[in-house]
């Protein structure tokens, strides 16, 4: 839950029916299909630390400015007359007996609660913490624009070190592979919008540890990415963990890679308030939850998108992905209005269960992998796809536009790379 931190903590209300906790892909959902009883004021409250949500599957194209990062902030704060209340402050932990919630602000009572926090980057091991930067919020980001924009104008001025121009990622699941195939495209569009040539030809190498690229997709999808990546250029070293970092490169397989940009993308963790819950939790820190996606001892708490580990009967594990969030949203909303109406049995609560409509994932501005209702998809058909799910699930008009705006523009320019003025040689000395 990412945004501007530009009011203080509000006082809090004594309390709610309904408390959710994150306006993310699975809580806002689940705001958009509240049932009437809880459409009142007074019964449902939203609570989240920022008045503002993310829309982080488009960060990666923040990052080589494709989209503008205005484009993807997202206000969550109700407008005058919306069906819930809204609370803006920062959540420090769950009375589950008392059925209590801990805030900045005060303590919230609640008779449902639906945790919906969101995730955090997995971070490094604690050895290679220092020598890499994690990708997984809109500040990483721009962190990382700033980097490779800074790095391509000191390898036109001829400054720059062995390395410089080298970007080393760290992970091949689809946010690695998706970063890896735009920045590779980006050096594409820095060089030809350039009339000097860089010190050093630009690299992107793609690290996994494993044999395999998003191994827990079809792998359709492994040999689609090593096919585009090796025409984008990008260089992929399966079956290679990383051993040590520094400021200067990686160490892996027994080789050294001089690297400057160096990115950590190997998935994500559970938010810190899921991850203190009591009870049985996945490697990811997601606590496991029922067939009613609730916690096995607190059946009042409902814990959705990337903070439960729900295993489906034919599926088995989900993984924490956007199209499983926006799936639970509204099925919570539905089962709440079940149990309102009294409904306790199994045929008067059916359990969730997942609908798999498939997976997409960018290879590029012009291409892509996609596997929906069991077609294949790839190249120019499969970004369609892509880019139609994503608009769909941003879910504001505004945002729609203005991301299909930055889409149609993205031949023109790039926001934060202006390759005219990288190309003019400074007027006097300067120091490094």
């Amino acid at each position: 839950m990412q945004g501007r931190d530009a009011r203080g903590p509000t006082e809090a209300p004594g309390g709610a029916r309904v408390v959710v906790v994150g306006a993310g892909f699975a809580g806002g959902s689940f705001l958009r299909t509240l049932p009437a009883p809880l459409r009142r004021p007074g019964e449902t409250l939203l609570i989240d630390r920022a008045d503002e949500h993310t829309f982080i599957p488009l960060i990666h194209e923040v990052a080589v400015g494709r989209v503008h990062p205005d484009t993807i902030r997202l206000p969550i704060s109700p407008s005058r007359g919306a069906p819930h209340g809204f609370l803006r402050t920062q959540v420090a932990g769950v009375d589950l007996e008392g059925k209590v919630l801990r805030t900045a602000s005060g303590d919230v009572r609640y008779r449902y609660l639906v945790l919906a926090p969101g995730s955090v980057a997995a971070p490094p091991p604690e050895n290679l913490r220092d020598g890499f930067q994690t990708f997984w919020s809109l500040g990483d980001a721009l962190e990382l624009r700033g980097a490779l924009n800074e790095a391509w104008r000191e390898a036109l001025r001829g400054g720059s070190r062995p390395g410089d121009l080298t970007v080393a990622i760290v992970g091949g699941g689809a946010t690695g592979v998706e970063l890896a195939s735009e920045i590779a495209v980006l050096f594409d569009y820095l060089r030809r919008r350039t009339v000097r040539k860089p010190a050093e030809e630009p690299r992107v190498v793609l690290f996994e540890a494993t044999d395999r690229l998003m191994g827990w997709l079809d792998p359709f999808f492994h040999r689609v990415a090593m096919e585009e990546l090796g025409r984008l250029g990008v260089e992929v070293r399966l079956n290679t963990p990383v051993q040590n970092a520094d400021d200067s490169g990686i160490a892996a397989d027994g080789g050294r890679l001089p690297a400057r940009t160096r990115i950590w993308a190997t998935g994500v963790r559970a938010a810190p308030l899921v991850r203190d819950l009591p009870g049985e939790h996945d490697r990811g820190g997601r606590a496991r939850v029922t067939e009613h996606l609730t916690l096995p001892d607190h059946p009042e708490v409902y814990v959705l998108g990337d903070g439960g580990a729900y295993e489906d009967p034919h599926l088995g594990p989900l993984a924490p992905v956007a199209s499983l969030a926006v799936q639970q949203g509204p099925w919570v909303a539905r089962d709440l209005k079940r149990r309102l109406r009294g409904a306790s049995s199994r045929r008067g609560r059916p359990p969730f269960r997942f609908f798999d409509r498939g997976y997409a994932v960018s290879l590029g501005p012009e291409s892509g992998a996609a596997v929906a209702l069991g077609a294949r998809l790839r190249g120019p058909a499969a970004q369609t796809l892509y880019r139609s799910i994503f608009l769909y699930y941003m879910k504001s008009r505004r945002g729609r536009l203005l991301t299909g705006a930055d889409w149609a523009m993205e031949r023109v320019g790039r926001v934060g790379f202006d390759a005219q003025e990288a190309d003019r040689r400074p007027s006097g000395p300067r120091e490094r």
